[in-house]
């Protein structure tokens, strides 16, 4: 199955590369260059490393085939949640108690990261700091949510429950069963705040260079030569940051991450009269669906609308699913429609963790997002400045490759089509039988 690279700078949404930030412009390296440190790939990740190492008075060179943002990054649903994919029983379980509550403790920190980035660097990327909304779609989805709400009471965190009542009031329609107030959550223009993070990253003395893909890393006397279309880098260390392009620039890792598609929309920006009541006080709603299924009002006056579809391929997700959830969700929006449609990709990891790897001393090697990229890109960028700094592997957040690699296995591309298939349907079941008269609740937009 051929995975389509539509990463060009041309392709990014204009919803957010026409507001905040303007594009940096970084030239293409050509000839030879030295440095400290090299970063490989311009997205959250790769900013946020080269921003930590160039303020700690680091020589960086920042890489990137296309332009900063153009991945992933730039193209993400815009909201920042402090905790992981898996609840934290779950994290402690599979990762033990120590790393476990590094991992959950760094991910709960990650909102107040980015929002003093935001404030130190005075990035413009419409942040909104009041919190974000998890929504109960079935009784299994508000039984999750009871449950993650007794977890983090347990760590002196009081996460505000609604009942369907005040849940519909504090989404501003739709018929869920409860909802959970996340109050520690941001939201963002993505594209926007990657490149407020790289124009921080140069002002603190990196150098940035868009369109120059690397070709290949070497070991050499001393240090590591990067080699790219048209130059080459020396330099002491090399940081890999390239999301689902890892297998690419490392093939010996190609099978680390698997590279899921996935599909937004926005309105055009709505009038006020229109969009009174909608989302009133936090700007994001995620339900419980086992699937993306988000819905984002931004502050010039858009929502954006997470979509089913394709795993893979080029096909675009489902414009009409997406518009019917949203009219649903806001009836006096029946006549809204989306102006633009893109797709993103995610890093998944087999176990959904991220991670940070030193395949070779000096490359260090940071992946696996899966997902939660905004906020733990943030700090895995961090985190891999620090490792290349000197700071000790075991002093880091993000667990490494202990044990056996975890791989995904031959063919989980095509696995992963089918499961995303049986949840779309399992999703599509469960809002059916809680719409119907015979349900005890009605649930969901």
């Amino acid at each position: 199955m051929a995975w389509p690279r539509d990463l060009s700078a041309a392709s990014l949404p204009p919803t957010y590369a026409a507001s905040g930030e303007p594009a940096p412009t970084g030239t293409p390296l050509r000839g030879e260059a030295a440095a400290d440190v090299a970063v490989i790939g311009a997205g959250i990740t790769g900013a946020s490393a080269a921003l930590h190492l160039a303020a700690a008075g680091a020589s960086v060179r920042l890489l990137d085939a296309e332009a900063v943002g153009a991945g992933g990054s730039g193209r993400a649903f815009g909201q920042v949640v402090p905790y992981l994919r898996r609840e934290p029983a779950r994290v402690l379980a599979d990762l033990g108690t120590e790393a476990g509550e590094r991992l959950i403790d760094a991910a709960a920190r990650v909102p107040a990261l980015v929002a003093g980035l935001v404030s130190r660097h005075a990035i413009a990327c419409d942040l909104d700091s009041h919190g974000l909304i998890f929504a109960a779609h079935s009784a299994a989805g508000a039984a999750m949510l009871h449950r993650r709400r007794r977890a983090w009471a347990e760590r002196g965190i009081d996460l505000p429950l609604l009942d369907a009542g005040e849940a519909a009031v504090a989404i501003g329609g739709g018929r869920y069963r409860a909802a959970l107030i996340e109050p520690r959550g941001l939201s963002l223009n993505p594209l926007a705040y990657v490149r407020g993070l790289a124009r921080a990253a140069v002002a603190a003395g990196a150098r940035l260079h868009e369109r120059s893909r690397v070709t290949a890393i070497a070991r050499r006397s001393g240090g590591w030569q990067v080699d790219l279309r048209d130059g080459r880098i020396l330099c002491d260390r090399v940081i890999v940051a390239c999301g689902i392009e890892l297998g690419a620039i490392l093939p010996a890792l190609r099978l680390r991450v698997l590279p899921l598609r996935v599909h937004e929309a926005a309105t055009a920006c709505l009038p006020p009269d229109m969009l009174a009541g909608a989302l009133p006080r936090q700007r994001a709603l995620t339900d419980t669906r086992r699937l993306p299924s988000g819905i984002r009002r931004t502050g010039d006056g858009r929502l954006v609308v997470t979509l089913p579809g394709p795993i893979a391929g080029s096909r675009v997700g489902d414009l009409p699913d997406g518009l019917a959830r949203l009219r649903a969700l806001f009836p006096r929006l029946k006549d809204a429609a989306f102006a633009e449609t893109w797709s993103g990709w995610v890093d998944l990891t087999p176990d959904q963790y991220p991670r940070l790897v030193e395949p070779i001393p000096g490359l260090l090697v940071g992946y696996g997002l899966s997902g939660r990229g905004l906020g733990l890109g943030t700090a895995l960028g961090r985190a891999l400045a620090e490792r290349a700094a000197g700071v000790p592997a075991d002093d880091t957040p993000f667990p490494g490759a202990d044990g056996p690699a975890r791989r995904w296995f031959p063919g989980a591309r095509l696995a992963a089509a089918v499961a995303a298939a049986s949840f779309r349907r399992i999703d599509a079941w469960q809002a059916r039988r809680d719409a119907s008269p015979s349900s005890p609740g009605r649930n969901g937009p």
